[in-house]
């Protein structure tokens, strides 16, 4: 890997250290339950979904774990290292689903131990995103990285392992930019055996090869990274039933603005096929998901580093991008579940849980369509402007 103009140290201290406040003392039940799921693995569960199917109605968390085995596999990897680092205290607290929980003395401990491996991604992100932009950008990109609001939000905060599938993409955008195709669609396709969404950036590096030969490995190369790992689970039911019918494909679908917006973007980028910097086509896919679906808040981390990416290099987006954030912050704090505002911070006050929702206490005005208008017309406009510019410089 070249030499890379990394961030001074004290900017990448306060930078950690803000992280680290934010993990600690902020928490969302989604990742109690992951780990408790992930946890099974310690016991020899490789099969987590015949396991979950046959046993959940006994298990004091019934619900179902609707990842790919990769992430299952991950999780309960690191779980496993937990354990040794906390001690069993923490697969104590992972299975008390009472409200006892929130009262654990050991409870910013085991949050901010399961948020580690998050950390890390985040900071390989930087690392790689530094290698993608010109020596006179590093500075800027640091401090857009390191200080925005929204990774602080979802990856450290609600605690979503997003920023693993997020890392792979942007291993897999800087293998494009070197001609690698092959290596680079395959680390795609790994990435979407942790979570799905990675598939649907394959088709860009398709089209940047440059015969039937090339496309069949490129292709062959996405495909084997995402099915190896799930091939034996094909055979169980409630894999399928899990995975493959969970709310992301559904969420992104059932509108057709998406696929419209995407075919568009198809059609832009297969006119553009001899551009290797893929950056529009990684960004525009993943904004558009936050676009035209009813998002959860991590899917925001997707999209982050390509438009921190082209922040850096075109700071006259960020009055849009800003008006993005805004957007998204808005919907998401008008979504009825307070674990994704006031509740975050019950391990500082656990009585939090008993408070109404913040979009329950507001009037019942229109603010949904006003901030989906803010948010559609401030993507668009990022989007088609990132690519009228990749076009006229390619």
């Amino acid at each position: 890997m070249p030499q890379l103009n990394f961030p001074k140290n004290s900017l990448i201290y306060s930078a950690v250290l803000l992280r680290l406040f934010f993990a600690v003392f902020f928490y969302h039940p989604d990742l109690k339950s992951q780990f408790y799921h992930a946890g099974f693995l310690k016991e020899g569960i490789v099969n987590i979904y015949d396991f979950l199917a046959l046993r959940r109605s006994t298990l004091p968390y019934s619900d179902t774990f609707n990842y790919p085995p990769l992430t299952y596999f991950a999780l309960g990897g690191w779980h496993i290292a937990a354990s040794l680092i906390t001690g069993p205290g923490l697969d104590l607290w992972l299975s008390d689903w009472s409200d006892r929980h929130l009262f654990n003395p050991d409870l910013f401990t085991y949050i901010l131990v399961l948020k580690l491996p998050y950390l890390l991604a985040d900071l390989l992100i930087l690392k790689l995103l530094l290698t993608l932009v010109d020596p006179k950008f590093t500075h800027r990109l640091s401090l857009l990285w390191l200080f925005n609001p929204v990774s602080l939000y979802a990856v450290y905060m609600i605690g979503q392992f997003d920023i693993l599938p997020a890392l792979l993409t942007v291993w897999s955008l800087l293998l494009v930019t070197k001609n690698r195709l092959a290596p680079a669609a395959f680390v795609l396709g790994v990435g979407a055996a942790l979570k799905t969404y990675p598939l649907l950036l394959v088709p860009f590096i398709i089209f940047r090869s440059r015969s039937p030969s090339r496309m069949l490995a490129v292709g062959l190369s996405a495909v084997s990274g995402w099915l190896i790992p799930m091939l034996p689970f094909f055979s169980t039911p409630s894999f399928i039933q899990s995975v493959f019918q969970s709310s992301l494909a559904g969420r992104i679908f059932t509108t057709p603005y998406f696929l419209l917006f995407y075919l568009l973007l198809l059609g832009f980028s297969f006119r553009d096929r001899f551009r290797l910097d893929l950056t529009p086509e990684f960004m525009g896919t993943t904004l558009a998901v936050l676009m035209f679906s009813r998002f959860h808040a991590q899917w925001a981390v997707w999209t982050l580093p390509f438009v921190m990416l082209t922040q850096a290099r075109r700071p006259r987006l960020n009055i849009f991008a800003s008006f993005f954030a805004l957007a998204f912050f808005a919907l998401i704090f008008l979504i009825p579940d307070q674990y994704l505002s006031v509740g975050l911070f019950t391990p500082l006050i656990p009585y939090l849980t008993t408070i109404p929702p913040l979009a329950a206490q507001l009037p019942q005005l229109p603010f949904d369509l006003l901030f989906r208008g803010l948010l559609l017309f401030s993507g668009f406009w990022i989007v088609l402007s990132t690519f009228t510019h990749a076009s006229q410089n390619s």
